[in-house]
């Protein structure tokens, strides 16, 4: 009579051989993948290919914001077309802030009036408004060099070191398993030079390409999570990135 753990353990031997066989074919892809355009290339794949990526011409996003030290939750609606962009927020108690990139002037309006950022580059401004920043990431720096694979926030990733165009250190971190952005660790682009690091987490398709629905910014003990609860690609009209009189007056 046949052991009644001899089919088990048969199907234990198998699923063992399956294992080491596909641990095999990842560890000679994980090979393979040794340049800054290899890298690049597969997140292109993973977020849904080239032309998935460059279809998109207008985006509405809408959802929360939670932050250290807020007693609860701001609503906000981020709208954008290659190089504009707008974002709306609503604070829980009913105070609003907003600001934009009309493709040339960088701007935001709080309670406590209009004003207009010199700080920070310019070509980082419009950099952080390509609607298809994953098909032009290299024209951003005047270095960007594969760095090998390392572990970041508990994920082994490849890592991609650089300089940006206005001379900032920045790291990106790429999946090994998915292919997908982890996260930045990146000196900021205004004068401070302080360090930040951004985690990109709980990738969805709304109908387009992969995006990260949960978002978080850090730097130091300060942080701030925006979650995405909608995307629509419907047509934005040009006339929502247009300078609030506001800010027309400062100029």
């Amino acid at each position: 009579m046949a052991s009644k753990h001899g089919p088990k353990a048969g199907r234990s031997t198998s699923m063992v051989m399956v294992i080491l066989a596909c641990a095999a074919l990842g560890w000679a892809h994980a090979g393979q993948i040794n340049s800054v355009d290899a890298v690049l290339d597969r997140y292109k794949h993973a977020l849904g290919g080239v032309s998935t990526i460059a279809k998109v011409q207008s985006i509405t996003m809408r959802g929360e914001i939670d932050g250290a030290g807020a007693t609860g939750k701001a609503s906000f609606v981020y709208l954008a077309k290659p190089f504009k962009t707008l974002i709306k927020i609503t604070g829980i108690d009913g105070a609003e802030v907003s600001a934009g990139f009309d493709g040339t002037v960088s701007w935001s309006i709080d309670p406590k009036g209009a004003s207009i950022d010199k700080a920070t580059a310019p070509e980082a401004v419009r950099r952080d408004a390509d609607l298809q920043y994953a098909l032009h990431q290299p024209t951003y720096f005047k270095k960007l060099e594969f760095a090998g694979v390392t572990n970041f926030e508990g994920h082994p990733c490849y890592w991609l070191h650089g300089t940006t165009n206005w001379g900032k250190d920045n790291n990106q971190f790429y999946n090994v398993q998915t292919g997908l952005l982890e996260g930045y660790r990146f000196q900021v682009d205004n004068s401070s030079g302080a360090v930040a690091i951004v985690l990109f987490q709980d990738y969805k398709s709304f109908g387009g390409p992969l995006i990260a629905t949960k978002v978080t910014s850090r730097s130091g003990d300060r942080w701030r999570t925006f979650t995405y609860m909608s995307v629509s690609y419907e047509p934005v009209a040009d006339s929502v990135f247009e300078l609030p009189q506001a800010v027309k007056a400062l100029l």
